[in-house]
């Protein structure tokens, strides 16, 4: 879903110059999405159990906030502005799998 939002930003281009929002104008949600972090041939110490995370993408705000939940109801996050995001590689073998590379 979030892969397809983001084609549908960047093939649109705006005829005018984008106007304030207003009450009517609609917002676009935060969307999150449950993942697992894939085990790299770098990682292959910490192979185990596959660990899940909280993606949430908040597009009108630029962010993007990975949640792993710890023990004890404790969490740690990492917030990345868009910014700092320098590509998305969508893979072409596996359909749900996308890469992330970020800024350093």
């Amino acid at each position: 879903q979030a892969l397809k939002a983001l084609q549908e930003m960047s093939s649109a281009t705006p005829a005018a110059p984008p106007q304030p929002l207003s009450r009517k104008a609609k917002s676009i949600p935060v969307q999150t999405f449950e993942v697992k972090l894939d085990v790299t041939l770098g990682d292959l110490t910490k192979i185990g159990k596959s660990q899940k995370y909280t993606l949430s993408v908040d597009v009108e705000g630029g962010k993007l906030v990975v949640l792993k939940k710890q023990k004890d109801s404790q969490e740690d996050w990492n917030t990345f502005t868009h910014d700092k995001i320098r590509q998305l590689i969508k893979s072409q073998r596996v359909q749900n799998k996308l890469g992330i590379v970020f800024e350093k």
